[in-house]
């Protein structure tokens, strides 16, 4: 990997050249008058973290009522047949 090289008025105009040569070669020498002055490397890059996904089907699960069982269901049909 070699080092590229950009002076100050190119830092300073034309940024995005300068950011190229930073993510191609990884480092970059500034150069004062043409005597090396500075160097710039990319920061360390920090992976992204997303956020978890709501698990919606847990929240329904949660919010909906308890089903009833067969012999509940038979029972509450026998109550509202009444006596017929």
């Amino acid at each position: 990997m070699s080092i590229a090289t950009a002076s100050i008025r190119q830092l300073r105009t034309d940024f995005r050249t300068v950011k190229r040569k930073i993510e191609e070669f990884g480092r970059v020498t500034i150069t004062d008058n043409g005597v090396p002055s500075y160097d710039i490397i990319p920061s360390a890059k920090r992976p992204k973290k997303r956020p978890p996904l709501p698990d919606y089907y847990a929240r329904l699960l949660k919010e909906q009522p308890v089903p009833l069982t067969a012999e509940q269901s038979r029972r509450l049909h026998e109550e509202n047949r009444g006596e017929r």
